[in-house]
């Protein structure tokens, strides 16, 4: 099934197509000659909210190594408020409480935003939703929440 498909855009006999509910980074993308007439239609079916900060950011891993504390804010679940030290990397991560100065200060919204690596906290901070108290924090946060894929729900729940 995968032959036809790569081969069928390239070789000009395919006029128009058909796919639904691929990832945003799907290569179909760089199959057409022509990007530009196509229409894609970008939904989003994927939210994160996390409930327990400490095991979620715990429980992935990091792209970079990452060292940063979290001023968490979140009204809904207020067990997360406060500080959180999360220190991670490619093999797996922790994710504590602390006493110690905050780096980054974001609510639970935004965390849930960068947890797949589909948005990253430069973004995030750049609309003014993340706010970096630690100069170099960010950057190190941020590209160690990054993915080499986007994140992708293929069915809707």
């Amino acid at each position: 099934p995968a032959a036809p498909a790569r081969s069928a855009p390239s070789s000009g006999r395919c006029r128009t197509g058909s796919a639904t509910a691929r990832p945003v980074d799907d290569a179909w993308q760089y199959l057409v000659s022509d990007i530009r007439r196509c229409r894609p239609r970008r939904r989003d079916a994927l939210y994160l909210r996390p409930v327990d900060v400490g095991a979620a950011l715990a429980a992935r891993t990091y792209q970079a190594p990452v060292d940063v504390v979290f001023e968490v804010e979140d009204a809904f679940c207020p067990w997360n408020t406060g500080r959180w030290r999360l220190s991670g990397d490619a093999k797996g991560a922790s994710c504590e409480r602390t006493s110690d100065a905050a780096d980054l200060a974001l609510s639970v919204r935004e965390l849930g935003a960068a947890y797949l690596g589909g948005v990253s906290l430069t973004a995030l901070a750049a609309a003014g939703r993340v706010r970096e108290l630690r100069t170099g924090a960010l950057a190190e946060a941020s590209v160690g929440f990054g993915s080499a894929v986007a994140p992708w729900l293929p069915h809707g729940f």
